[in-house]
């Protein structure tokens, strides 16, 4: 398993080894990778010794609710008045999808981010980037071997987990002949795979399952049935008691209808709209959402859309399905 990062690891690996105290983040919204990495790399901290502090200012989904330290998870305000020697930021493209963890970022003595988004603005003293990992977890795993760190049961059903998650449970051509090397190595560490298969893929509650047929309603079609959308509004969301992370799932369910071949989800917010888009074959929404100021993927990307210049829903259906039909 060879990395083309020797000297970032021999820096990563001299900073964690002389840092006493640590502060883990992501992006806002987090899904599997972003707790994955961000709690294996807490478990390994502390099997090193360290004083670590991991970062969540939003709701856990679900489904992620079962990955071991996950109740070690703290909203960075408290943080806001330490300085930590050390800031390891994991799956997160920019400064800004931090949040508000971006205040404790920046009183770091130093800073490191590791990510997989081909959008990355190397914004940490330290960058490791690799936009060709299908997950930072996968990134995270050879990192960790290749520092010469022992991985246990804890850290490797972590990274399991966003492995799975970010590669659609290994369908995504993402991935690639590492992905399974690294998912044979995790499994062999013992993890529950059948755990994470039932709390990722078959927990889906009830009012998960009334939020996606409220958007299925919504759904519409466009190019010829090549461009599927789906909308949520606030008022679907209260009237299902959904959860904010219930909506997770909603625009891949969209994506893998029979001939479409961009599946766009936008759920309205109190001052915006959250566009999220999926392709399937061909088409790269990296470029799609990078007109309104997005980044991600070839496959799976995301923007978000200002109500200060769309007025309305169908004022962001109508810009986004332009800008996507140009791409075809």
């Amino acid at each position: 398993m060879e990395i083309n990062f020797h000297r970032e690891i021999e820096i990563l690996k001299e900073k964690i080894s002389s840092a006493k105290t640590i502060i883990l983040a992501s992006h806002m919204n987090p899904d599997g990778d972003n707790l994955g990495s961000k709690l294996a790399m807490y478990k390994l901290l502390l099997n090193l010794g360290k004083k670590v502090y991991v970062v969540e200012n939003d709701e856990v989904p679900t489904a992620e609710e079962f990955l071991p330290n996950v109740d070690k998870l703290v909203d960075s305000e408290k943080l806001e008045n330490s300085i930590a020697d050390l800031f390891i930021c994991l799956d997160c493209g920019d400064l800004e999808r931090i949040g508000r963890a971006v205040k404790v970022f920046k009183n770091a003595a130093f800073t490191v981010n590791i990510d997989h988004h081909a959008s990355n603005t190397n914004f940490a003293d330290l960058n490791i980037v690799d936009d060709k990992a299908p997950a930072v977890c996968e990134l995270l795993y050879i990192l960790i071997k290749e520092m010469g760190f022992s991985i246990d049961r804890d850290i490797a059903t972590c990274l399991y987990t966003g492995l799975s998650t970010d590669t659609g449970s290994f369908k995504y051509d993402s991935i690639r002949p590492l992905t399974f090397e690294v998912a044979k190595k995790l499994l062999e560490e013992g993890i529950d795979k059948n755990e994470i298969v039932v709390n990722l893929y078959q927990r889906r509650s009830r009012e998960k399952t009334d939020l996606l047929l409220t958007a299925l309603k919504s759904l519409k079609y466009f190019n010829g049935h090549k461009i599927a959308v789906v909308t949520i509004n606030n008022d679907d969301t209260k009237k299902t008691k959904a959860r904010k992370s219930d909506a997770d799932g909603i625009v891949e369910f969209i994506r893998d209808i029979d001939g479409v071949e961009l599946a766009i989800f936008i759920k309205e917010k109190e001052d915006s709209y959250r566009i999220s888009t999926r392709s399937k074959s061909y088409l790269d929404v990296s470029k799609l959402v990078k007109t309104f100021g997005g980044g991600g993927h070839i496959r799976a990307a995301g923007a978000t859309l200002y109500k200060d210049y769309y007025e309305n829903i169908d004022l962001a259906i109508k810009a986004v399905v332009d800008a996507a039909i140009k791409e075809f």
